[in-house]
């Protein structure tokens, strides 16, 4: 029986926007908004290196459903690079870029199998033998909330392999947009030797045999789109899968914590930074970084001072831009904590109303809607989550305290 290879990957999002990054020095900035575009490059330079049969894309092709001209040209070049290779695509749109009128403005050439609203099964031939079905369909409105998995209907029982495309949520995970969700036993009942998952942007293989994958998405995209970014390489054949997976991000996200429990004055701060950032340069690959600065210590009080942050992160960003892998600091989040003990200071009765007001507060989303809701604020903005509305909360809730104590002592 002939084996298969093949590159499954999802969520290329090219030409993101990358909004709230304006403010990095303009060399670094338009490397991060052509990142997209460089990983896929490199997708389809693993896939011709490693000689595959096809490449399966699992939705969100593009950022928006308006795409642009630009990421439409740059997809249909390097499908084109792939119809050189002999290599063939098979691909389904998602939420981000779902198929309505007038969306398809570029022709793409012959090897390129893009799948319409209908759940289909396109053939894959090889060597004039048919030997494998992929089935998948493309979304054809944002919001597809039907669970279409009884759709997938298997055809040609007696080919070896059949594969199955899947822009979804795993039914349950409430932490994602619900949208065409499944159940992985529905997925298994139907005797598929493999599940290619796109719309979660963190690599996960939900069932090794057969494989259900979310390879995540090829380049990580903002602060919470952390660590490698890539593809997979599979192999298919009468023994089963083998799944290799491959980098395919130019630019990586990082979150690197520095505790000042031990540090005394800022000059060590500025080592023990710097110490952190060399390290991360070891890896040479150029990466947006935010550092958090935990524990508690001697500078907590001057930390409170935010042109103290400003400074150092301009400190250490000096140079970076011209850097081929630069480590350049987008942000600076000070999660230190004063030294006191909130249950003795909620024995005072001022202290006791202060949490009470805070506690209250636990839903700050409405204080902050109206900003996401004016239109000129809402395009530099990325939504926030529900962790971000605590840690806005928490930031605060140390500062006034800092502030309390430190009116005590004068």
């Amino acid at each position: 029986m002939n084996a298969i290879r093949f590159i499954h990957a999802a969520d290329l999002h090219l030409d993101s926007p990358f909004k709230g990054l304006n403010h990095l020095p303009q060399e670094i900035f338009e490397q991060v908004r052509s990142s997209t575009f460089s990983a896929f490059t490199k997708l389809v330079d693993i896939a011709i290196e490693e000689k595959v049969d096809f490449l399966v894309l699992a939705g969100d092709l593009f950022d928006m459903e308006l795409r642009s001209l630009m990421a439409q040209a740059k997809l249909r070049e390097e499908f084109l690079r792939l119809e050189e290779a002999a290599i063939e695509v098979y691909a389904i749109h998602g939420n981000h870029d779902f198929i309505g009128e007038g969306s398809l403005h570029f022709r793409y050439p012959k090897n390129v199998h893009i799948f319409n609203e209908k759940v289909a099964s396109k053939r894959f031939m090889k060597n004039g033998e048919h030997i494998a079905n992929i089935y998948g369909f493309s979304y054809d409105r944002r919001h597809v909330l039907q669970n279409r998995t009884s759709e997938y209907l298997k055809k040609d029982p007696d080919i070896p392999y059949h594969i199955g495309i899947l822009h979804g949520n795993l039914s349950g995970r409430e932490e994602h947009d619900p949208y065409a969700p499944f159940s992985l036993p529905e997925l298994l009942e139907k005797e598929f030797q493999y599940w290619a998952l796109g719309h979660i942007h963190k690599r996960e293989i939900l069932h090794e045999n057969p494989p259900v994958i979310y390879p995540g998405n090829i380049q990580g995209r903002n602060k919470k789109e952390t660590g490698e970014k890539g593809c997979y390489l599979v192999e298919l054949d009468q023994y089963g899968a083998k799944m290799t997976f491959k980098e395919t991000a130019t630019i990586l996200w990082k979150e690197l914590k520095l505790s000042i429990a031990s540090i005394e004055t800022v000059d060590e701060l500025l080592q023990e930074a710097n110490a952190l950032l060399e390290k991360s340069r070891q890896e040479e690959r150029a990466s947006l970084i935010s550092i958090v600065l935990t524990g508690g210590g001697p500078l907590f009080v001057h930390l409170q001072d935010e042109s103290i942050l400003e400074d150092l992160q301009q400190y250490l960003n000096e140079g970076e831009q011209s850097r081929p892998n630069f480590q350049l600091v987008y942000s600076i989040a000070n999660q230190t904590a004063p030294s006191f003990n909130k249950a003795e200071l909620r024995q005072k009765a001022f202290y006791e109303d202060f949490y009470k007001v805070v506690e209250d507060s636990a839903d700050i989303k409405s204080f902050l809607d109206p900003l996401f809701k004016h239109s000129d604020a809402r395009s530099f903005l990325e939504p926030l989550e529900q962790e971000d509305h605590k840690a806005i909360l928490k930031e605060a809730e140390q500062w006034l305290i800092t502030k309390f104590l430190e009116s005590e002592k004068r």
